[in-house]
């Protein structure tokens, strides 16, 4: 059952505006996950690369994802620093950690 709704945000190519100024707008695409939690040797295989991965999302349909490296779940921004293409037949996991205010 997948009780979840996150916002994969990649972005389009970089325009400049009248000042010189890059900009690149988000695409958002909204995808059904299931929450789990992170394995006890993620989290040390993450925290020796000075990663501290809080949140795995399960999606369905591998296809829904396009190496999106932000996502949006529950009001929060998050990063993710690893996706499991083995999780099970068609589905993945994305394994991700809450971004902070600077944006890392």
């Amino acid at each position: 059952m997948y009780d979840g709704v996150a916002t994969l945000i990649s972005y389009g190519e970089p325009t400049f505006d009248k000042y010189g100024n890059k900009h690149a707008e988000p695409i958002r695409k909204k995808v059904f996950v299931q929450p789990r939690g992170v394995y006890q040797s993620e989290f040390y295989n993450a925290a020796q690369l000075g990663l501290s991965p809080s949140l795995t999302l399960y999606m369905t349909y591998k296809g829904d994802y396009d190496g999106q490296k932000v996502l949006e779940y529950e009001g929060k921004e998050w990063t993710v620093i690893r996706v499991d293409w083995t999780a099970q037949r068609d589905g993945i996991s994305l394994i991700c950690q809450e971004r902070s205010k600077n944006g890392n």
